[in-house]
C-alpha cells in the first residue's frame, strides 16, 4: 500500500475544487463587514489548512510521518520489549513469577501516573517540547537500568521511563495529524499505526541477535553485564533517533496559534514552505495566518501561574465526561479499553514466556497448560540444586517475531474490512473469534495449531483499540474528546497492568481457570461492544 499513492488519488477527488483556485495565489478571506474595502495584499490573513494545501504534500509530511513512527515504535518496545527482558534476566534478579509480572507491568504504571498530566502539558507548552524532553528523560532512565544490578531499583527506573514516555504514546498523533490537512489526516494517522506492528517484531528480531551472543563483562563480583542489558538500549534505539530528527523539524504551528504566538506559527510554516518547496511564503503571495479563536479553558490554562491551577482545573474539565447524556457509553467504551489492553498487553507480555517454555518441551506434544505444570514439577526437583535457567530457545523468538508480523497484518485487513462491515459488527467479531481461539488453547496439543490460535486470541482485540478509540470521539461532545480519549486509554493501561500481574500470580497455579477468565472477558467485550450506537460508519 503506497502512501503517495494514496495521496495523490485523494487530491484527485478534489480536482474540481483545485482548478477553480490558483495554487500561487493566496485564499482570500472574505472581508467582514465595517472593514475598509481598500486592504492592501499584506494585510490578508489565511488560515493555516489552506495555506498546506497551497504549499503541498512534501518533505516535512514524510519526516514527520517517520519521526512519529519511532515514537511510536518507542513507547512499544519500552513496554512490550520487556516481555524478553524479563526472561533473559531471571537469573541475574532470581525472579519469581508474581515479580516478573510488576517488572513487565512498571512502565504501564508510569504511564497512567502522567498520562493525563500529560496532555495537559502538551496544549500550554506545546508537542514538540515535551515529545524532546520527556523522550530524552526516558531514554536517560532506559540507559540508567542498565547497570543496576538491584530488582527493586529496576523496576523503579522502568516505571520513570513509563512516565516520561506517556507523552508520547498520544501526542504524537496530536503533532504528526497537524502537519495535515483533514481529508489526508486519517490516512497518514492509519500509516504512523502500522509502526506499533513493526515495533513488535523489531523487538523479538532484535533480541534473536544480541541474546545469541555469549558473553558478559564483571563489574563487580556480584553484578555481570550481560547482552540483556544491551537489548535495553536497542529498545531505546528509536526514541533517540526521533529527537534527533525533531531538532530539525519544527513545532506545530496549530498549537502555537492556539497559544496566540502568531509570529512563531508563521515561522513555523514558513520552515514548512522552504523544506518542500525552497520557496518562501511571501513567494506565494502568503503574508500572515487568520488567528484562531481561543476557548475559556484554553485562556485559564495559558495564564495560569501555578502548577496547583493547572491541577485543580485538569480535574474540573475531567467531571463533564460523567455526566448524561453521554456517560453511558463512554463508560462502556472505557470498561471495553480496559479488557482489551487487558488481553492485549496483559497477557502478550507473558506470550514470549509461555512460548519459550513450550519450545523447552517441544519432543512432546502437550496443551498451553500441561507444559507449565510440567515446569512447575520441575522447578520443585530441582530446587535444591538452584539451577537458573534463562535460556530463550528459537521457537520463541520465530513464534514472536510471527506474532509482530501479524498485528501489522491485522492493521492492513482492518481497514478493508471496516467499511463493508462497520466498526460495531467489526469489534463484536473480532471479540468473539478471539474468546473461541481462547477456548481452544485448553484442547490443542499441535505447536502450530497452538501459534495461530494464541496469537489471534492477541491481536485481534488489539487491532480493535483504534476503532474504540475512534467510536469515543463519536460518542462524546466534541470539547471533551480530547479528555475522552486520554482517560479511556487511561484505564486501558491499568488493564494491562491488572493482566500482567494476574496471569503472574495465578498462571502456574491455576492455568485453566486463568485462560478462562481471559477468554470470558473477551465475550464479555463483545456484549458491551453490542451496546455501543455506532453505525456502519467507516
Amino acid at each position: 500500500m503506497d502512501i503517495q499513492k494514496t495521496v495523490d488519488d485523494e487530491t484527485n477527488q478534489n480536482a474540481e475544487f483545485q482548478t477553480n483556485r490558483n495554487s500561487n495565489l493566496p485564499v482570500v478571506i472574505p472581508v467582514i463587514a465595517g472593514v475598509k474595502n481598500n486592504i492592501t495584499e499584506t494585510e490578508v490573513c489565511h488560515e493555516y489548512e489552506d495555506v498546506l494545501d497551497i504549499i503541498g504534500f512534501g518533505k516535512t509530511q514524510w519526516i514527520v510521518l517517520f519521526t512519529s513512527g519511532l515514537l511510536l515504535m518507542m513507547v512499544i518496545n519500552e513496554t512490550m520489549g520487556m516481555s524478553i527482558v524479563t526472561i533473559a534476566s531471571q537469573c541475574d534478579f532470581s525472579t519469581t513469577s508474581q515479580e516478573k509480572g510488576l517488572l513487565g507491568a512498571a512502565a504501564f504504571i508510569g504511564i497512567l501516573c502522567t498520562s493525563y498530566f500529560a496532555a495537559y502539558l502538551c496544549d500550554t507548552i506545546g508537542r514538540r517540547p515535551l515529545l524532546i524532553y520527556t523522550t530524552l528523560c526516558g531514554n536517560i532512565f532506559s540507559f540508567a537500568s542498565i547497570f543496576t544490578p538491584y530488582y527493586s531499583l529496576f523496576v523503579f527506573l522502568r516505571f520513570l521511563v513509563g512516565a516520561c514516555i506517556a507523552g508520547a504514546s498520544f501526542i504524537t498523533y496530536a503533532y504528526l495529524g497537524e502537519f495535515y490537512v483533514t481529508r489526508h489526516r486519517p490516512v497518514v494517522i492509519n500509516y504512523a499505526c502500522l509502526f506499533v506492528g513493526l515495533s513488535v517484531a523489531y523487538v523479538p528480531a532484535v533480541a534473536w541477535l544480541v541474546l545469541s551472543m555469549d558473553w558478559s563483562f564483571a563489574i563487580t563480583e556480584t553484578f555481570q553485564f550481560r547482552p540483556w542489558r544491551l537489548l535495553i538500549v536497542f529498545n531505546a534505539l528509536p526514541g533517540f533517533i526521533a529527537v534527533l530528527v525533531m531538532f530539525a523539524l519544527p513545532e506545530s504551528p496549530k498549537i502555537l496559534m492556539s497559544m496566540g504566538k502568531q509570529k512563531e506559527a508563521f515561522e513555523a510554516v514558513n520552515k514548512i514552505a522552504k523544506m518542500n518547496t525552497g520557496r518562501t511564503l511571501e513567494d506565494f503571495k502568503v503574508y500572515s495566518l487568520c488567528q484562531e479563536t481561543l476557548s475559556d479553558n484554553d485562556k485559564i490554562l495559558l495564564t495560569s501561574k501555578s502548577a496547583s491551577e493547572v491541577v485543580k482545573r485538569m480535574w474540573q474539565d475531567a467531571l463533564p465526561l460523567f455526566k448524561k447524556p453521554h456517560v453511558f457509553n463512554f463508560l462502556i467504551c472505557c470498561i471495553i479499553m480496559c479488557g482489551v489492553f487487558l488481553i492485549n498487553s496483559g497477557m502478550g507480555l507473558w506470550y514470549p514466556e509461555i512460548q519459550n517454555r513450550l519450545g523447552m518441551k517441544a519432543t512432546t506434544p502437550m496443551t498451553i497448560c500441561q507444559v507449565i505444570d510440567s515446569f512447575i514439577d520441575q522447578q520443585n526437583s530441582t530446587q535444591n540444586s538452584q539451577i537458573c535457567d534463562d535460556t530463550i530457545t528459537t521457537k520463541s523468538y520465530i513464534d514472536s517475531l510471527t506474532f509482530g508480523l501479524s498485528f501489522t497484518a491485522g492493521y492492513f485487513v482492518l481497514g478493508f474490512i471496516l467499511k463493508p462491515f462497520g466498526r460495531k459488527l467489526t469489534m463484536v467479531m473480532a471479540f468473539g473469534v478471539a474468546a473461541f481461539c481462547g477456548f481452544l488453547l485448553h484442547w490443542l496439543h499441535n505447536p502450530i495449531a497452538i501459534v495461530v490460535c494464541f496469537i489471534l486470541f492477541l491481536i485481534l482485540p488489539g487491532v480493535c483499540i483504534s476503532v474504540l478509540s475512534g467510536a469515543v470521539v463519536d460518542l462524546v461532545p466534541t470539547h471533551l474528546r480530547g479528555k475522552a480519549v486520554c482517560v479511556c486509554l487511561m484505564l486501558g493501561r491499568l488493564g494491562s497492568i491488572i493482566g500482567s500481574n494476574v496471569v503472574g500470580a495465578f498462571l502456574e497455579s491455576y492455568c485453566n481457570a486463568t485462560f478462562s477468565v481471559f477468554y470470558v472477558l473477551v465475550l464479555a467485550c463483545a456484549g458491551l461492544a453490542m451496546l455501543l450506537p455506532i453505525g456502519r460508519k467507516s
